[in-house]
């Protein structure tokens, strides 16, 4: 895992595997509107390379301050709750008030970021989320590490221990993030469909088919990042690497959707138009239309433009 500092710019979400030592430059030249932002590189086997940005502290404060709130908010609104049944709870009322204190405290930011892809209330407001330091989504045992460490990165108080470790990692990372062998990025902004496959590659056929679509729900945030990041950068590929890729890529997903390959297409592009699919099925979520959840945000709105089949 590299740590590089460069000009802000959209970053490809990648794969996964082999964290490699690097140094830190400085990129974007003499440039006024130039940003500086720590970028951490992820190396796959197949020795491709993939960016992630790392959220900087002030950011990551801010998000800490939204769930706190969160929190606060909710303990406050099952108190005055509680208390206008006082008089039938009695005390159970005051234990209860507390056990959920106790619940929220520890356990709201371990399940939040284990159900939600490494993000709570605060990281999603703010665009950021907890990664596995390989590039892939975390675990529960990594959201719970992450989270129960936290009670030694809040030593001596306001995260003492916590900034420091941040502010002297190369990574970013606190206590927690070292032990859960975890890192803490901004959210990378999806490219949309039209950008993700060329339109002399798509078919509305199977791109607009309902069981295609359907099956697709079925295609996880971390296959769906490995995806984009793939047709992303197909044409840096050695020839041979890149038929290799997409080809174990295509049957990965020909046996978990029970989707066979259309004899018509090749693996390459049966894995852009699935990408498609599952883009625009984001894009569609976004505009409040029937579609699949999913992890990423979207750029805009996606082409509606189709190369007839």
């Amino acid at each position: 895992m590299q740590t590089s500092s460069r000009a802000a710019g959209p970053t490809d979400d990648g794969a996964r595997e082999l964290p490699i030592p690097g140094e830190r430059v400085a990129v974007g030249g003499d440039r006024p509107e130039a940003v500086v932002r720590d970028v951490c590189t992820i190396r796959t086997p197949e020795n491709v390379e993939f960016e992630f940005e790392l959220a900087d502290l002030p950011t990551r404060a801010m998000a800490w301050l939204v769930d706190i709130l969160v929190m606060i908010g909710a303990v406050v609104t099952l108190a005055t709750l509680v208390s206008y049944v006082g008089f039938a709870v009695g005390e159970l009322g005051t234990a209860l008030v507390l056990l959920f204190m106790f619940l929220v405290q520890w356990f709201y930011g371990m399940v939040a970021e284990w159900r939600f892809a490494g993000r709570t209330i605060g990281k999603a407001a703010l665009g950021l989320r907890v990664i596995d330091a390989r590039g892939i989504q975390i675990t529960f045992m990594q959201a719970a590490v992450r989270n129960l460490v936290r009670i030694v990165d809040l030593l001596p108080g306001l995260y003492g221990v916590g900034a420091t470790t941040a502010l002297l990692d190369r990574h970013a990372r606190r206590l927690g993030d070292i032990a859960a062998g975890t890192i803490v990025v901004r959210e990378r902004r999806v490219p949309v469909p039209s950008r993700i496959v060329p339109q002399a590659e798509r078919y509305n056929t199977f791109v607009d088919d309902p069981r295609v679509r359907a099956v697709a729900r079925r295609i996880s945030a971390a296959e769906r990042d490995a995806m984009v990041g793939l047709a992303l950068r197909r044409d840096e590929l050695p020839l041979s690497v890149r038929s290799e890729l997409f080809a174990r890529l295509a049957a990965h997903l020909a046996k978990k959707l029970a989707l066979p390959r259309p004899s018509t297409f090749s693996d390459e592009k049966y894995v852009l138009n699935l990408t498609a699919v599952a883009l625009g099925a984001e894009e569609r979520r976004r505009e409040g239309r029937p579609g699949f959840a999913s992890a990423s945000v979207a750029e805009g709105p996606a082409g509606h433009d189709r190369e007839p089949s």
